[in-house]
């Protein structure tokens, strides 16, 4: 997967057409992905806010978010549109989710065994972040990584939420 520095182009023109109907509901846009899976195309506007999102959350905006799409020169290129939370465990993939996701604890993935961490996966937490690299800390002591080395993040907040419930 690796960290995106920016949105590709589809994701970009989608950000910008569905930011306004997300937060004029009261919820953040986590993120927008368009992906290949098999042989369809999706197109994910992931949403988020303080006490967690519902179905009724995305079926909310479903209607408007469906519309505005529906307007954009890219939609010959989506086969399917999905609106969904962006989870207890999402995925961080952006510099901008890095620096919102300081202190948090996540589960770091790299892809090949780097110094300083005892196996490819570890759980830790999000220390600090340069714009390049990352430094993490955990049972392990602390370590950093080069954006490069590191495959996937995700917070792992399970032990967390009834503290993610309370903000």
């Amino acid at each position: 997967m690796g960290f995106a520095k920016g949105f590709n182009q589809v994701e970009a023109a989608a950000e910008r057409a569905v930011r306004g109907i997300v937060e004029e509901h009261g919820f953040s846009l986590w993120d927008v992905v368009f992906v290949k899976e098999g042989a369809a195309w999706y197109l994910r506007i992931l949403i988020d806010k303080p006490q967690g999102i519902s179905i009724d959350d995305c079926t909310s905006i479903d209607g408007e978010i469906n519309a505005v799409i529906d307007e954009q020169p890219f939609i010959d290129k989506i086969d399917y549109l999905e609106i969904g939370s962006a989870g207890l465990e999402r995925t961080i993939r952006r510099e901008e989710q890095i620096k919102s996701s300081l202190g948090r604890k996540i589960t770091l993935k790299t892809y090949k065994l780097c110094e300083g961490l005892p196996e490819k996966t570890v759980k830790c937490v999000l220390d600090e972040f340069d714009g390049e690299n990352v430094l993490v800390s955990g049972d392990f002591g602390e370590a950093k990584l080069a954006l490069t080395e590191i495959s996937a993040m995700n917070y792992d907040d399970f032990d967390d939420f009834n503290e993610l419930m309370e903000v």
